[in-house]
């Protein structure tokens, strides 16, 4: 074969490659939408089913992020081993019909276990995704491959919160009849709708290429290896402090992340916004924030390692959770609107850079056979930490020390962004230093 016809079927196999990465981040779009809906609808679900502040964030935290934590090690196990698109074409079809479920739970249990389902089903696909395009991408433009799936999540969140403050405010006055369930109202119809599309998008994936695995380990036969969980944990474990500060360091990251589902409340509350103005607040800055952060971070990330750096997916990190820190503590205390809505873009600028430089760090330092069990392990911790307390802490702090009061609930997020960053910071430092002296310095 020529090296002109290697050369143009590099060029199509690199543009499917990224228009799978596209198919991947509106997924990733659309699970963000999914999980985040319930942000705008707080109140209406509270009066429904007399619930509290702390009762909605166990709805938004632990319904979720339980499961979505303890699936995400057997999923991961499996991108390792099955036909990823398959594995994510299925999540992506019970996560949205368990949003559905969402609408039409009568109580505050049935929701409780839809919110559940959420979890379950998008559990397989961050580990399969990365997974994908692992074997989709050189090493030097998978940093960026990677932040433009994980800018799905933003796009998301942020058109949970433009988008879906609007939807809702149009449904407002509107029921609908179900047979079985009953009469449905605005914030019901909004559960079901955010549904349909996910089982659109669930078709298209299941039709896309599995790539060949690249850089597997082989034994002394010249045969493929499968990496078990024991060996995969017994890796991390040879690497705890690099592994343990980065995954702990990097989901108390993720708090701030979790924590911001809290924000079109606080609007709402703070400044008497309706729920259309409310949502443009809380999304607009979820995507040029967030969509910026994770640009700038992956570029910056994909020139450095084409430059021969090892270490760079762990610095930003840690500079990152030092520029989250002032305007999440000082945000939801402002009072002047516009100075809080760019606080809030700075927040989502730089907690967008962890979260991809996770991901990369493991790409960078974890053999194939063990990247999906890797990241998985990896969000396990952010499910565990980030996206459990996240919603939780605030709430919390609001309900049992500030009495559930309405006007207290910037102060509360105030309070739990103060006592979460200094130990991310601390801990994303400790884990660069060992990727330094595991990775970087033992290449050289």
């Amino acid at each position: 074969m020529s090296s002109e016809n290697v050369s143009q079927n590099e060029s199509k196999s690199l543009a499917y490659a990224w228009g799978v990465t596209i198919c991947l981040s509106l997924g990733y779009a659309l699970s963000f939408l999914d999980r985040e809906l319930l942000s705008l609808v707080i109140n209406p679900v509270k009066e429904t089913f007399e619930l509290t502040d702390f009762q909605v964030s166990l709805l938004m935290g632990p319904a979720f992020a339980i499961f979505y934590t303890v699936m995400g090690i057997p999923l991961g196990w499996a991108a390792d081993r099955y036909n990823r698109t398959r594995l994510i074409a299925i999540g992506m079809s019970l996560w949205s019909i368990m949003t559905a479920f969402c609408g039409l739970s009568a109580n505050f249990i049935q929701i409780f276990v839809a919110r559940i389902g959420v979890g379950v089903g998008e559990a397989v696909l961050t580990p399969s995704a990365v997974s994908l395009l692992s074997d989709y991408f050189p090493k030097n433009k998978l940093p960026f491959a990677l932040s433009i799936y994980s800018i799905g999540m933003f796009i998301g969140a942020g058109m949970a919160g433009i988008g879906g403050g609007h939807v809702l405010t149009l449904l407002r006055d509107v029921t609908w009849t179900v047979p079985i369930f009953g009469t449905l109202v605005f914030w019901q119809i909004g559960f079901l709708i955010a549904a349909v599309p996910g089982i659109v998008l669930a078709l298209i994936i299941f039709l896309l290429r599995e790539p060949k695995r690249k850089e597997m380990a082989v034994n002394a036969q010249g045969i493929e290896q499968k990496a078990s969980f024991p060996e995969a944990f017994k890796y991390m474990w040879e690497r705890k402090k690099l592994f343990l500060c980065l995954f702990i360091g990097g989901s108390m990251v993720a708090i701030i992340q979790y924590q911001s589902l809290w924000y079109p409340e606080h609007f709402m509350r703070s400044w008497q916004w309706t729920r259309a103005q409310a949502g443009e607040a809380a999304g607009l800055p979820t995507i040029f924030g967030g969509i910026s952060g994770l640009l700038i971070g992956g570029y910056y990330m994909s020139s450095q390692a084409k430059n021969g750096v090892k270490d760079v997916a762990l610095k930003l990190a840690f500079f990152s959770a030092i520029g989250i820190g002032v305007p999440a503590v000082l945000m939801p205390l402002m009072s002047n609107t516009m100075l809080a809505i760019g606080g809030a873009t700075v927040v989502k600028f730089f907690v967008a850079m962890p979260l991809i430089a996770g991901t990369t760090a493991i790409r960078m330092a974890v053999p194939n056979q063990m990247r999906g069990q890797f990241t998985a392990m990896y969000f396990v911790f952010v499910g565990l930490v980030g996206a459990n307390l996240g919603p939780v802490m605030p709430a919390f702090i609001n309900t049992f020390i500030f009495g559930d009061a309405e006007n207290m609930l910037g102060t509360s997020l105030a309070i739990s962004a103060a006592l979460t960053i200094p130990f991310s910071t601390i801990l994303l430092w400790i884990s660069w230093g060992e990727y330094k002296k595991h990775v970087y310095r033992d290449n050289q």
